[in-house]
């Protein structure tokens, strides 16, 4: 068993060890309460900057600036949209265009050397949309409608490779008779 004089001691040592955990406290208590007014001091003055005209001005310019930005943002995104779905239809109709002719030509043609000529359409148009898809070719025009939609069409891929079979075989053809 304890004697009296360890039973003072442990007893001793409790008292202090509660005395030190409620000094402790107090001034955990008392930093909260010096954080919070520090913080409550420092939101009145942010609100009084703010409520000044100096603060008015600076909330204005960047409300204001902000504004203009954002409206700049969007004016150009749509931009962009409108300029995008310009180039997506006028691809689309050039390639619809030269296989449309394309096909009549051939159709319509009486000898095979007037069907490799109406095969010229693949590499260069008779009438473009645009100027500068004059000399492009429809797998280039393709290639581009595809990057700006992300769609394949998988008959007008069929088309293109039986275009660009058949014209190579003619060059392959025109450079062995040549040689």
């Amino acid at each position: 068993m304890l004697d009296e004089n360890k039973k003072s001691l442990i007893e001793a040592e409790e008292r202090y060890r509660h005395e030190i955990a409620k000094k402790i406290g107090d001034e955990a208590t008392i930093v909260e309460k010096d954080i919070e007014t520090s913080s409550n001091q420092i939101w009145a003055k942010i609100y009084d900057i703010l409520n000044s005209n100096v603060g008015m001005l600076i909330l204005t310019s960047v409300f204001i600036s902000g504004g203009a930005a954002f409206y700049q943002n969007m004016q150009h995104n749509y931009e962009s949209r409108v300029t995008s779905q310009k180039e997506i239809i006028s691809c689309d109709f050039e390639i619809a265009n030269r296989l449309y002719v394309a096909k009549n030509l051939i159709s319509h043609a009486k000898t095979v050397g007037d069907a490799l000529e109406a095969l010229t359409g693949a590499k260069k148009s008779l009438g473009p949309v645009k100027p500068e898809f004059q000399n492009v070719g429809l797998a280039v025009l393709y290639f581009n409608l595809y990057q700006l939609t992300g769609n394949r069409n998988p008959s007008v891929e069929q088309d293109l490779r039986e275009i660009e079979r058949v014209y190579l075989n003619r060059y392959h053809f025109y450079r062995h008779f040549l040689a």
